[in-house]
């Protein structure tokens, strides 16, 4: 770790602590945004990276300062944590090595430790528009950074750790902090609909201009998937009045998929190879690596599998989440974790629909966008470095959501008084 970015992780850790509670977010955005996810502290075998290292004090601070609430853990909460130690398990089941067991451990500390902490201070609507102000800032701050190394190719962000800036087809794909192009851009894309739900309660200039400067960041990042992302939450956004058809608009695009797997002479996968936003997009690689993994369902349906090099050539780079998930924790591990997809989504839509409050309800149908556009997300790339923090986030959100959109409406018992009857004696 350098010593600026030490001297950055000191301070982010004493914000994370002394931090009113509402604000207690703040050191993950600033984090997440400007530190590159190759700083690390070892402590022995332990890998500290700095997002980890503000878990830690996040869940010290909860339990030094009596910030803990007792959350009831509704069916989302229980379907999370299925899917984070199931897939722990079997991964650990296949290596059967002691570095596999450390490997899954620091992996539960981000998955388990980010929600468990944002489900802590996600409470209201306010407490989430807090973060993504923070998230607004910091976009509007990173333009002109951004910017440098699309017209130069140099890096500015070199003295804070091991970044660079790569060519491709003469175009400079900027990642300003973070470890890929790819990266950045769906860090910015899918905090995008955040920004526009919560420009309507107030800073309007601010968010607006953080969707600006997401939208420059993602053009400079030169990659097809956060357009395509990006492309997909825009029309989410656009459909919020006819939100009350999501269910339906769901099944019927499962049935046009089916339909065009049905009449197309190639698999209905094969459109991945089609997606080329950019000069020299890899979606012939994308559509490859789905086709070889459903060629090898056999070898990764129970445990998974160790390697996938010998799928073919470039395979054993698996951008892909939906097949990583297979790879690491099988079948079981997947399905739960399409699951969580399903019921997130349904529970961001359905307090969209439900709700009476008209902020509350375009807050929620942007949080569906979010969810939607990390699923579109999920087909071209797989997860690593800061992006954990705005995938947890969203999951922490439909926690909250699920809560409220599943909440029993208490019905009024009316009091019914019974007269007795009068009794005339003779």
């Amino acid at each position: 770790m350098t010593n600026l970015t030490l001297l950055l992780t000191v301070v982010l850790s004493l914000m994370t602590f002394v931090l009113p509670r509402k604000h207690a977010l703040l050191p993950y955005v600033i984090g997440a945004c400007w530190v590159p996810a190759d700083q690390t502290v070892m402590v022995g075998e332990l890998n500290f990276q700095v997002l980890r290292i503000l878990v830690v004090i996040g869940i010290l601070r909860l339990w030094m300062k009596g910030e803990i609430v007792a959350i009831r853990w509704n069916r989302f909460d229980k379907l999370f944590l299925a899917w984070a130690l199931v897939g722990a398990v079997i991964y650990v089941l296949q290596w059967r090595t002691m570095g596999a067991i450390l490997f899954k451990c620091g992996q539960l500390l981000n998955s388990l430790g980010l929600y468990w902490v944002f489900r802590q201070h996600v409470r209201s609507w306010g407490d989430l528009k807090v973060a993504c102000a923070g998230a607004a800032v910091c976009a509007i701050a990173m333009v002109p950074f951004v910017a440098l190394e699309w017209a130069t190719g140099a890096n500015p962000f070199g003295a804070l750790g091991r970044v660079t800036t790569y060519l491709r087809e003469g175009n400079f794909r900027c990642q300003a902090t973070f470890p890929h192009a790819i990266m950045m851009g769906l860090f910015w894309a899918t905090l995008v609909p955040l920004f526009v739900g919560f420009s309507r309660q107030g800073y309007k200039i601010m968010f607006w201009l953080a969707v600006a400067a997401s939208v420059f960041m993602i053009l400079g990042c030169n990659s097809s998937t956060p357009l395509l992302t990006l492309l997909v939450i825009a029309v989410l956004l656009m459909g919020y009045r006819w939100r009350q058809y999501a269910g339906m608009g769901a099944w019927v695009f499962l049935g046009m998929v089916t339909g065009l797997h049905m009449v197309m002479k190639a698999p209905v996968w094969h459109l991945l190879s089609r997606v080329s936003m950019v000069s020299g997009s890899t979606g012939w690689h994308r559509y490859y690596l789905v086709d070889m993994a459903i060629a090898h369902f056999s070898e990764w349906m129970l445990l998974g599998t160790r390697d996938t090099a010998h799928w073919g050539h470039g395979l054993v780079d698996v951008t892909n989440q939906y097949i990583l998930e297979g790879v690491r924790g099988g079948f079981v591990t997947l399905a739960l974790f399409v699951a969580l997809l399903v019921i997130g989504g349904r529970a961001f839509a359905r307090l969209a629909v439900r709700s009476t409050d008209k902020n509350e309800s375009y807050l929620a149908w942007s949080g569906f966008a979010c969810l939607i556009g990390h699923c579109v997300s999920f087909l071209g790339t797989s997860y690593f470095g800061q992006i954990i923090l705005v995938w947890y986030l969203p999951l922490a959100m439909a926690g909250f959501c699920y809560s409220k959109a599943y909440a029993k409406r208490e019905v009024p018992v009316r009091r019914v008084i019974v007269k007795a009857p009068v009794v005339h004696s003779c």
